[in-house]
């Protein structure tokens, strides 16, 4: 058993296989309480600052089935960085594979190693298999070493190989002004030791990276490299995933036999689901700018802006707009990108999920929404059966919250449709303004 505060390996012995077990949730419990994040999803022992990296549980099953058990070798699944253990468990549990962990943190390992054991079924015979190795992940034969004594050890004299890699590593927070290197483990010396012990499945071995998902296009092209290097013409997906906050809530990168026939893949999940999914391969878009005000009956769209970091906006828009209707990109930067079209967009999920909102233009500003103006926005507002307004257009963030307090007030005796405020720039021959556009919601 690891006592409290062993976090790291006595000389000479660098690395150490923990079974899970009910004494394993025992040590853990004396440590950190056992929680479920959400109803529903399983009691995980975690530390605060584990809750607050962790992947969100939903994540972590989504992510599991969209992986086709027959597409993997046999063997176990590996997570070279397991922390919590929660991915790790959710792909296991998902795929019904056995469970390989290595945590360099002892006391993490401990919670990692209890976490399974609460998890797993006792009838499943993989479970019997399932081990967390306290050591450096970017040796594996190491822990692969400890990993198939400690299965000797039981009585197993099965030499199990890895069907699957999963590498979350620890980086800084800030990861779009540092090197990918700085990411712990590193990536590249995790898939140079473990490349001679991943299986091969129909597209060569299944690795999933969970990178950060500010790595720019310089980085991401960094990583396409070490994968190449590597694994030299592996097919491979990039996944961005959205929650629908206005970013890029998860990167992914998934590399052979777990990869897409497509390059790029944009998800967009609700609390527990998906709620739509588009793959494709990377295309540019142009932007128009406006001269004067759009009309009153066009319609305005607020784009996740995940849809075009993933570069899969033209493929999306090729569904979302009816076939010969007028349409153009206002902005494709930031987290608000506009879309401009003269018909409602096509009535589904897949188009929908990537939609923050939408609707008819019937109402222009030349000047944003300001304590003593309230009153005057309400009303006239109110003029065209609105009795919402959402503020959707770039405020100064210390007065916005006061601001829409405000507005809510002034319009809740109004029983009219919701609507939303978004701002635009004019370009006229003398420079350019901001123009105040309110949309009502269908």
């Amino acid at each position: 058993m690891i006592k409290q505060g062993d976090g790291n390996l006595s000389e000479g012995k660098k690395h150490i296989a923990l079974i899970p077990s009910g004494k394993i949730v025992e040590e853990a419990s004396k440590r950190n309480e056992a929680k479920s994040m959400r109803k529903g999803e399983p009691i995980l022992h975690m530390t605060e600052e584990m809750r607050r990296l962790s992947t969100p549980w939903s994540i972590s099953i989504m992510r599991a089935k969209q992986i086709e058990g027959l597409d993997l070798p046999a063997g176990v699944i590996l997570d070279a960085a397991a922390g919590s253990g929660a991915q790790l468990i959710a792909l296991a549990t998902e795929l019904k594979r056995p469970a390989l962990g290595v945590e360099l943190d002892g006391n993490i390992a401990v919670l990692c190693a209890a976490n399974m054991h609460i998890a797993s079924d006792g009838e499943e015979i993989q479970r019997t298999l399932d081990r967390v190795i306290i050591g450096d992940g970017s040796d594996a034969e190491g822990a692969i070493t400890a990993y198939w004594n400690s299965l000797r050890d039981s009585g197993t004299r099965a030499h199990p190989p890895i069907a699957m890699l999963h590498l979350d590593p620890a980086r800084p927070r800030d990861a779009q002004n540092h090197h990918i290197d700085e990411m712990k483990p590193s990536l590249t010396s995790v898939l140079k030791s473990w490349n001679e012990y991943l299986q091969n499945g129909p597209n060569g071995p299944a690795v999933l990276l969970d990178l950060s998902p500010r790595l720019g296009d310089d980085q991401q092209a960094m990583v396409e490299a070490i994968v190449e290097t590597i694994f030299p013409g592996i097919p491979r997906t990039w996944e961005w995933l959205s929650q629908g906050g206005g970013r890029v809530d998860r990167l992914s990168l998934w590399i052979g036999s777990i990869s897409s026939k497509k390059a790029r893949r944009c998800i967009r999940m609700g609390k527990k689901n998906v709620l739509a999914k588009i793959e494709g391969d990377k295309m540019g878009s142009q932007v128009q700018s406006l001269s004067k005000p759009p009309p009153f009956g066009a319609f305005i769209s607020i784009i996740d802006p995940a849809l075009i970091q993933s570069g899969l906006q033209e493929e999306w828009l090729a569904k979302a707009v009816k076939q010969d209707s007028g349409h153009s990109w206002l902005r494709i930067e930031g987290r608000r990108p506009l879309l401009i079209h003269t018909e409602p967009l096509n009535n589904s999920e897949e188009i929908g999920g990537f939609v923050v909102s939408t609707g008819e233009v019937v109402q222009h500003r030349l000047t944003p929404p300001e304590l003593h103006s309230i009153e005057q926005v309400a009303s006239s507002a109110s003029r065209n059966d609105i009795g919402k307004i959402t503020l959707r257009c770039t405020l100064d963030p210390e007065i916005q919250p006061t601001l829409q307090r405000r507005l809510d007030k002034a319009l809740r005796d109004i029983d009219g449709s919701k609507s939303f405020m978004i701002d635009v720039d004019l370009e006229r021959g003398t420079g350019s303004h901001k123009l105040y556009i309110i949309c009502k919601e269908s």
